[in-house]
């Protein structure tokens, strides 16, 4: 009878991380100005114990502002990703301080689960291996709206610098957001002349031309709560300098 050879060492499977290849392939390729990290380790702002991402991205945006997202890649054989991972996934989100999430899968989601990621208060994308080489990863590496009862909206930033706070409109609802210079909360806001600041004492003074926003004065808690009389005459010509433009 042959005898059958048999390996002296065993046989491993794919690594985990050659099926990420494609992926990582495809981020870099849509969003050069992505720092990508495989296997981070991050400990938990809640837990206080090391946490674990399958990728971890970075990317800067508006003036100096860093979106985070932690990317979790499920290889299944074939069972589909459940609601209750998605609601791991979540705590994970928050105990990392991850502004997006995104979970991987080669077998799928369940109606469920897809449902339960569109409606929690952390975007979240559930993709499948093929979906995360064709998704616009540039579109998704953005600030993402505050309105209550917008799901997917980005905020497309007008105005910011390094003496001013950021502002801009959700490119989906609409919606009027300032991200603050002096505490750095994001919020959307009604386009009111005078705008208080949901995360600090700061007040932003809006200045508009026919009804539009284009310009923001920061008032520091310290000062009067209105602009003096020389900042007005200065708004006001600011507003006929742009008309003029």
């Amino acid at each position: 009878m042959a005898s059958i050879k048999v390996p002296s060492e065993p046989i491993e499977p794919e690594p985990k991380w050659k099926k990420y290849e494609k992926v990582i392939a495809a981020i870099e390729k849509s969003y050069s100005d992505c720092t990508i990290t495989h296997d981070r380790k991050i400990i938990g702002r809640r837990s206080q114990v090391e946490r674990q991402v399958d990728v971890w991205l970075e990317a800067k945006v508006g003036h100096d502002h860093t979106v985070t997202v932690a990317v979790e890649c499920r290889c299944y054989e074939d069972t589909p990703v459940a609601i209750k991972d998605i609601d791991a996934f979540y705590g994970f989100l928050d105990d990392t301080g991850a502004n997006k999430g995104v979970i991987i899968s080669n077998s799928g989601f369940t109606e469920g689960a897809k449902a339960r990621a569109d409606q929690g208060d952390i975007e979240l994308k559930t993709l499948t291996f093929e979906e995360a080489e064709e998704f616009a990863w540039g579109d998704y590496l953005t600030d993402s709206c505050d309105a209550y009862g917008c799901w997917g909206g980005t905020i497309g930033w007008r105005g910011f610098g390094e003496e001013c706070s950021e502002w801009g409109y959700c490119n989906n609802c609409g919606s009027f957001h300032i991200r603050c210079r002096n505490c750095g909360t994001l919020g959307s806001y009604n386009e009111s002349d005078y705008v208080q600041c949901s995360g600090c004492p700061m007040t932003f003074h809006l200045i508009k031309e026919k009804g539009d926003t284009y310009r923001i004065v920061e008032i520091p808690p310290d000062d009067d709560e209105c602009l003096d009389e020389d900042e007005y005459e200065e708004s006001d010509a600011d507003v006929q300098e742009h008309s003029e433009e």
